[in-house]
């Protein structure tokens, strides 16, 4: 059961990854940025793709993002499921 919840969320991080990369052009477009573009990349690959040009936006989230991402919700559930174990029991002794 422990193995479904982490990957369950490492899920939820890789839906709020890409829910962020999608929202984020209209967000900077009601900000006021009319030219932007923004493409990080590690190692030569892409983590994401942000481009405003006038009034058109296209934002893109990669494979290497999305696998960070749950990658990165599955190590913060270990690192809380460790760190609360470990303090449950100097509580109980």
């Amino acid at each position: 059961m422990k193995y479904a919840k982490g990957f369950f969320n490492g899920l939820c991080f890789m839906f709020l990854y890409i829910l962020t990369i999608l929202c984020a052009p209209i967000i900077l477009l009601l900000m006021g940025y009319r030219d932007f573009k923004q493409k990080p990349d590690i190692l030569g690959f892409d983590l994401y793709v942000i481009e405003i040009a006038d009034t058109n936006f296209y934002s893109h989230a990669t494979i290497l993002g999305i696998a960070i991402s749950f990658f990165i919700g599955v190590l913060i559930y270990v690192l809380f499921l460790f760190l609360f174990k470990k303090s449950n029991k100097k509580i109980l002794s």
